[in-house]
Formats: structure tokens, sequence, C-alpha cells
């Protein structure tokens, strides 16, 4: 009986928890189901009369040809192998149907797509494998009715090659709020990062320099002197160190100018970042400029002291090709190298340089968690992958917003990814002195007086495991 009792209690548990994960499971689940998303399709062949009129939403396309769906078209594309192709896609969506919409194609030749008669994307390809084509940061569609306009070109010299999927999944945002806590620092600073010192302190840097650079001129983002530090004791009240890197006084193979956006001279610090790793202060940066020896480019110093001296780990030439580095050390004390939106590769034990390529890391419904700006860290056991995207959100403004996805290694596989702190913008995440969390943010919106000025905001993780504000 005692024996049969037991089972039977083992067995309530282990139904009550399964019972646990497929209510927590469901309302995941729930969040990818696109209800209310339809659109439909109108194709041509030929080109189409007037000067692109037909990217846009009101033009007549009653003599355009009807197809049920994107799968019959790419089966009677290859069918008839024509050498154009002119695709009319309308829908009509909510914020949860735009955000994570994004097409993958097959093709030989060469395509354009336009978003509301804003030509989004102008590229060749030549693919036996579906390529994704996501719609890029700013998105030009609106709350309701969108048109995407493909305009396909063939290469006739073998069969047509083509495939073309539209991919999406339900969007969610965990921060809904409408006001948000003072700047800590008055001076103009963007993608925060903050780190403990070994004083106990906390050290601050992030993309920063005169007006000229912050705001928008003639100049905007061309020219800044380097990397500033600030300390703070208490995270409320921080003091500048002033620039503990420049150009000047240190630089190396980023000494040089270049060109920025088709802009110059520029040479400034993009998104420095400073991390404390085995006793000594490491500071990741990117460069904006680009000339005959770098692409952008990615740095890495040393300093026994967060004030300095900073010693280049690699002064002839950049680490990596690339922009918005971070670093990221495991339980395991293994140190890796990110960079973009969601790339990763490990550094070398001695921290001279990184030991192979680079490995893209996704969350499970969409190619990228953010576009820019990646930073990762872990907490309560598990692999937070943050990033920076656009959003169009259910007041119908966009904003610049921190990304977020979960997984249990390293490597992944990622959750889908949501929207945890609006205009978050590219930001970092760090564990407080009682393994609170916090999260740095200055991307308010333009018209704000906070506008890139620096917030610190303590963050939780809810009952369903997703990050979020914290309600104090």
């Amino acid at each position: 009986m005692k024996l049969r009792m037991k089972y039977l209690i083992v067995l309530l548990v282990f139904s009550a928890s399964i019972s646990s994960m497929r209510t927590q499971g469901q309302l995941i689940e729930n969040k990818n189901v696109l209800t209310g998303f339809s659109y439909t399709l109108k194709y041509t062949f030929n080109q189409p009369d007037g000067d692109h009129f037909w990217r846009f939403l009101n033009h007549d396309d009653n003599f355009w040809k009807s197809v049920k769906d994107l799968e019959e078209l790419s089966k009677l594309v290859k069918k008839i192998g024509p050498r154009h192709l002119y695709l009319r896609i309308v829908t009509s969506q909510k914020p949860e149907t735009i955000n994570n919409l994004y097409f993958k194609i097959r093709m030989d030749g060469r395509f354009v797509l336009c978003v509301n008669g804003v030509e989004v994307r102008n590229r060749s390809v030549k693919s036996d494998q579906l390529i994704d084509c996501t719609i890029p940061a700013r998105r030009p569609e609106n709350i309701g009715t969108n048109i995407y306009a493909f305009e396909f070109h063939f290469d006739q010299t073998t069969a047509t090659i083509f495939e073309l999927k539209l991919q999406n999944s339900r969007w969610f945002s965990t921060d809904d709020r409408t006001s948000d806590a003072a700047p800590v620092l008055n001076v103009m600073m963007r993608d925060a990062a903050v780190c403990r010192g070994k004083d106990g302190a906390w050290y601050m840097t992030g993309t920063t320099g005169d007006d000229t650079f912050m705001l928008p001129n003639p100049q905007y983002w061309l020219i800044n002197p380097g990397i500033q530090l600030f300390r703070s004791a208490d995270l409320k009240t921080w003091k500048s160190l002033g620039y503990v890197w420049t150009f000047e006084k240190d630089g190396t193979w980023n000494k040089d100018f270049g060109t920025f956006g088709g802009r110059g001279p520029a040479r400034g610090i993009f998104a420095p970042e400073i991390k404390l790793i085995n006793d000594k202060y490491w500071i990741s940066y990117s460069v904006n400029h680009s000339n005959k020896s770098h692409q952008h480019g990615i740095g890495l110093l040393w300093a026994n002291h967060p004030e300095g001296p900073y010693h280049e780990v690699s002064p002839e030439s950049p680490m990596t090709e690339g922009f918005d580095p971070g670093l990221f050390t495991d339980d395991d004390q293994t140190t890796y190298l990110l960079k973009h939106g969601g790339q990763i590769v490990r550094l070398k034990n001695d921290m001279s340089g990184i030991s192979g390529p680079f490995t893209d890391l996704k969350p499970s419904n969409f190619p990228s968690v953010g576009y820019e700006g990646v930073h990762l860290f872990k907490y309560q056991g598990k692999y937070f992958l943050t990033s920076a995207d656009w959003n169009i959100h259910p007041d119908g403004k966009i904003s610049y917003d921190s990304m977020v996805s979960t997984a249990d290694n390293i490597y992944g596989p990622y959750s889908e990814r949501y929207c945890a702190l609006r205009y978050g913008g590219h930001n970092s995440y760090f564990i407080g002195e009682n393994n609170e969390l916090y999260a740095t943010k200055w991307c308010y919106s333009d018209q704000n007086n906070h506008w890139q000025k620096v917030s610190i905001i303590r963050m939780d993780i809810d009952s369903c495991g997703f990050l979020r504000v914290a309600n104090l």
C-alpha cells in the first residue's frame, strides 16, 4: 500500500509538472498564431505601364492575374520559365503581424523589393538555397493595409530557378509602459554598457562625442575623440574619468581617417563596451570609418586599471571586420566575441585573437534577434541574446527596441524573439550587487528630453521566463 501510494504521489507530481509546462508552452505557442493575417497576390510577366506606379497600393491591377498563394506561383513560374515577374502582395496587418514578416527567396537573377512604394532591397542572387530577405530598419509599413511589390529578373541561361515564401510569426512586447526613470548622466551617450570593477565601483562607457557628432548636422556621426569612461559608487551619481583612449594618443591601425556612409573625412568610435575579465579591464570597440586598410573594424583593448593606460591586443590590424562588438565570459571562463546582430566566435585563451569563424545565433522565428547592437548575458542559468531592431507598436509609432531570445546552450537553439524594452535600442544588461538585473537605456523618442541620455532600468524575469521591466 505504501509503495502504491509512493508511485501515486510521483505520478501526481509528474502530471502537475507537465501541466505547468503545457500552460507556459501554450502561452508562447499562442504568440505565434497569426489570427487575422491574410494576403492577396496579383502578378504579370509583362512590364507594367507607368513609372513604377504598380509598386503603390492605389495602382489598378484588375488586369493582372491572380494566384492562390506563393507556393502555386512558384510552381507556375518554374513551369513557364518567364524572363520577368512582377508581383503585388497586399496585406492587412496589425503590429503583431508586421514586425516578424520577411521573405525567403531562391532564384538565379536579380530582384527588387518595394514596400509601400519605397525600394528596400535590390540585389542579385544565384542560389540553390532559400535566402532570407528581411525588411530593413525603420520599416516603411503602417498599421493597416500594406503592399510588398517584387520585381524579378531571371537568368535565362539555365532552367528557371524560383521559389518565394512569406514567413511570419506572432510578434509581442513585454514593455507597454508610457514613462521611465530619469537619466543618471547628463552627457549624451548611445550604446551604453556597464560593468563592476575590482574596487566595487561601477564603470560605464558608450558612444559619445560633442554636438557635431551626436546631433543631426552636416558632420553627424563622423568624428569623435575616442573612448570616454564614467565611474559611480551607487549607479546613480556618475563622474567622468575623461577619454581613457584617444585616436591621437593611442591609435594604431585605426588612426588614419576614412569615410562613413559615403561621407568623410570620418574617424570615430562606435559602441565600446567595458568588461572585467581575469582581473583585467577589457574594452571592445568598433570604428565608424572605412579606408584601404579596413572596413569599419573591431579592436580589443586591455588595462590593469579602468582609467588605463590601455593596450591594443592587435595593433597592426582589426581583430575582425565589422561593428557593434561585445564580450561574454561563460561560467567555464571561456570568453567570446560577438558582433553585428548576433554573430559569435570564441576568443583564444590568452585573448590574443579569435579562434575560428563566426557563428550566427538566431531565434526560432526570425533570421536574427535584431540587426545590430548584439549583447549576450547569462542569468538564472539561461543565455539571453539581445539585439536592437525597429518595431511598429500598437500606438502606430516606430521605435528602436531591445529584442531578446533565450537558450539553455550558448549556441542555441534560441527561442522566438520578442521586445523586452521599448526604446531600449543598442543597450546592455548587467547584474547588480544583490543579483538583481539591470538594463541601460538611451533611445527615447526623438521629442523626449531624455533622448540619448542614459537611464538605468531594473529588469526581471516573469513566471513564463520572459524578460520585462521590473514592477517595483
